[in-house]
């Protein structure tokens, strides 16, 4: 056999090489007697080589032990002994897990409960976006743009029709009372805007709350108004009603049919009035568009506008003021800047 590989073996390599562990195991078999001549020549490796020996004759040398009977009876008595205190304590422990489970799935659904009672849906639109939202009891909110609505998750379960509105809003609320002296939680319908709260039950309204003024325009039905901030101040409204909740608290506008058109004209996208102001023009974009109009001569701020105009797209609103006022548009960012011409 070639013994020259082996001077360059480790004491693992020596351990990993089947020949020699046979060697070790047993020494006086036939073909063994190389590995005794290949250690008498003194090789370089020759204390790897006797390392990784010691350590096979010590693991081949390791014979059972054989336990009296005496201790093998203690034995078998102490295993019994723990198995039983094995058994009481996982059953301890079982019941302590699954009571902790079944807490931690109370609380889950605790938790979950509340968050669904409590939680909110929020339908807003963007600049220059219309949207009618359908609610739960198929009443239905037209948004204009820029405004939102907002209602609780758990509507069906709470008995409680409410919906908190932002901007501007056409409300069509389904009628579910059937006798007016008898009205039940579940059929009141209350909206809330500002520091008002518009309460009905079947009816169509308009609820403007633009630069902390809202404007409550009553199309049909009856509703009731009632100040969040000033309790106990409230009016009662009648078709055609328009009424104002500004810093001075309520103010009625006339109950002219023309009125109240204009009130509800975005819904076809249009702005429509008589004796209307740029001012009123410009803040109608703003609301829509988010986006500013400084007239440079703030004087022609009052100058009046009577018809129909289109708000289906910034630039053609734009261009009727430039018109108007006999301006020059000038743009920066989202401001639009009239300069005399």
């Amino acid at each position: 056999m070639i013994m020259e590989k082996y001077t360059t073996y480790s004491t693992q390599d020596f351990l990993n090489d089947m020949d020699f562990v046979r060697f070790a195991k047993n020494p006086d078999q036939v073909g063994a007697g190389h590995w005794i001549v290949w250690r008498a020549a003194n090789p370089v490796n020759a204390a790897a080589y006797d390392e990784a020996l010691a350590y096979l004759h010590a693991l081949f040398g390791i014979s059972r032990i054989k336990p009296d009977l005496t201790f093998t009876d203690n034995l078998f008595r102490d295993i019994k002994i723990g198995i039983s205190h094995n058994r009481k304590k996982r059953k301890s422990n079982m019941i302590r897990m699954w009571a902790a489970i079944a807490g931690a799935a109370a609380m889950a659904v605790f938790v979950t409960a509340a968050w669904y009672y409590q939680s909110m849906i929020v339908i807003q639109t963007g600049s220059g976006m219309l949207k009618t939202v359908m609610l739960p009891d198929s009443s239905t909110v037209q948004l204009n743009a820029n405004s939102s609505v907002a209602y609780r998750r758990a509507w069906n379960w709470l008995s409680k029709r409410e919906v908190y509105t932002t901007g501007e809003a056409l409300l069509t609320v389904r009628h579910l009372n059937r006798d007016s002296s008898d009205i039940r939680q579940g059929e009141r319908f209350i909206a809330y805007t500002g520091n008002l709260a518009v309460e009905v039950l079947g009816t169509k309204f308009n609820l403007k709350n633009r630069d902390n003024n809202v404007t409550v325009s009553l199309l049909e039905g009856r509703i009731a108004l009632r100040h969040l901030k000033h309790m106990g101040e409230t009016k009662t409204l009648m078709p055609g009603d328009v009424v104002i909740d500004g810093a001075q608290g309520f103010r009625r506008l006339s109950t002219d049919e023309r009125i109240l058109k204009q009130k509800v004209a975005w819904t076809e996208k249009a702005l429509v009035g008589e004796n209307l102001s740029v001012a009123d023009l410009i803040n109608e974009f703003r609301y829509v568009y988010g986006k500013e109009i400084v007239v440079s001569d703030t004087s022609l701020l009052n100058r009046k506008i009577d018809g129909r105009i289109s708000l289906n797209s910034q630039e053609s609103i734009i261009y009727s003021i430039a018109n108007i006022l006999q301006a020059n548009i000038r743009m920066e960012k989202d401001t639009i800047y009239l300069d005399p011409k």
